[in-house]
């Protein structure tokens, strides 16, 4: 199966900055290898016709993008070479009511007039409604320039479909990482180097958690086997699921099979760490408490954090984080403690501190263990990915233990 790609993009915009890489790894993750990629400017109708006709001749599948915004009717010529013509297709056009109906603004009548024959690919985010239609042994696909939008779009309709009609014998796997991105990305290099066109991989990341989208083609069980462990034994302790999920999720999961209870005493990041946990179904089973313990005076009076120590060494300290903690297990309600305590920004306090310095304690009756980090970004990026490094750190706590 071969295929290509067309993008639309402005004269002078660079690659059409619509994700282009993003796009192309998101489908040669899904097993579809893109042989021909073609930057077009939005009014060059004669270099469209020009490759689509080439195309035709030359691959199996044609993937359009961006053609919404071409100053000249992409679907008119595409009929014209498939000698077909333009109708309002029913489910487009109830696609596109449904989109209206959120609040959409670019909802356009005309984005539901597709080729007679044309299955269409829906989108759920904006207006514009794709299509595949199948000319013989060809198919032409047009799909909306967002990335955003297009992406599951892609994931759930068309690179199923594509699976199905070239019968693509694919493997999938998500892992979730957390830690450096380099170890990362050269861990999963010297796995390509190591088994070469084994798999594909794509990855994204949200404040230092990681989805790592692994595909593999084929169906050799033992390649398969091969490839997990050398990337999992690579990267231990940092991969923290084998399937999709959040570093919530994954904590509660684990509270719930050791039959675990946890607290959290939160300054800085303000009752997110908690917040994440309850939203989990049955957390009332599994989580004692939340303590926003903001102020020195509730670190000293919820708490029992020594106030010499806070006017020694100041709220955000090692010491403070780790008696955080200590005072939740010492009431003997939890099995299990998370605490932080750090500066967001976008100011320092007066202890001329760095903004992002942050201190995680995380730990149960055995021990507390305390961990320094310095987060950089704005207010909004430090809370988060103190917030995520603090969940991941408890997983890997009891994942240990």
């Amino acid at each position: 199966m071969k295929t290509a790609l067309i993008f639309f993009r402005q004269a002078n915009e660079f690659l059409g900055a619509e994700n282009i890489v993003e796009t192309v790894n998101l489908l040669q993750g899904g097993g579809v290898v893109c042989d021909s990629v073609v930057l077009l400017d939005y009014s060059d109708d004669i270099g469209f016709k020009r490759n689509l006709n080439e195309f035709k001749d030359t691959v199996d599948n044609l993937i359009i993008f961006g053609g919404e915004k071409a100053r000249f009717s992409v679907k008119d010529m595409i009929c014209e070479s498939a000698e077909t013509v333009l109708v309002e297709n029913e489910s487009a056009k109830s696609f596109l009511d449904a989109v209206r109906n959120l609040g959409v603004s670019d909802c356009f009548q005309e984005y539901a007039m597709l080729p007679v024959e044309a299955t269409v690919i829906p989108n759920i985010i904006g207006g514009f409604q794709g299509f595949v239609l199948d000319i013989e042994e060809f198919s032409i696909t047009m799909l909306p320039s967002s990335f955003n939008e297009h992406k599951p779009m892609c994931e759930k309709y068309l690179l199923p479909y594509l699976e199905k009609k070239y019968d693509i014998k694919i493997k999938r796997l998500t892992l979730k990482y957390f830690g450096e991105s380099k170890i990362l990305y050269q861990t999963l290099l010297n796995a390509e180097q190591t088994y070469v066109n084994a798999f594909r991989y794509v990855i994204s990341e949200k404040h230092g958690d990681f989805t790592v989208n692994l595909t593999f083609l084929g169906d050799d069980e033992f390649i398969y086997k091969d490839v997990v462990r050398f990337i999992v034994s690579a990267l231990k302790d940092n991969i923290y699921a084998e399937y999709d999920t959040t570093l919530s999720e994954r904590l509660f999961d684990i509270l719930k099979l050791k039959n675990l209870k946890i607290s959290v005493a939160e300054s800085f990041t303000a009752g997110r760490i908690v917040s994440s946990i309850i939203s989990n179904s049955g957390a009332s089973n599994y989580v004692h408490e939340g303590i926003v313990a903001y102020s020195n005076e509730s670190k000293y009076s919820r708490l029992n954090v020594v106030n010499a120590d806070l006017k020694r060494d100041g709220a955000v300290s090692s010491v403070v984080a780790y008696q955080m903690a200590a005072g939740l297990i010492k009431t003997g309600d939890c099995d299990v403690a998370i605490s932080t305590t750090g500066i967001a920004g976008p100011k320092s306090d007066d202890t001329k501190k760095p903004v992002g310095l942050c201190y995680i304690g995380v730990g149960k009756k055995e021990g507390v263990h305390t961990y320094k980090y310095n987060f950089t970004g704005t207010r909004e990026e430090i809370t988060e990915t103190a917030k995520n490094t603090a969940l991941f750190l408890a997983i890997k706590n009891l994942k240990n233990t």
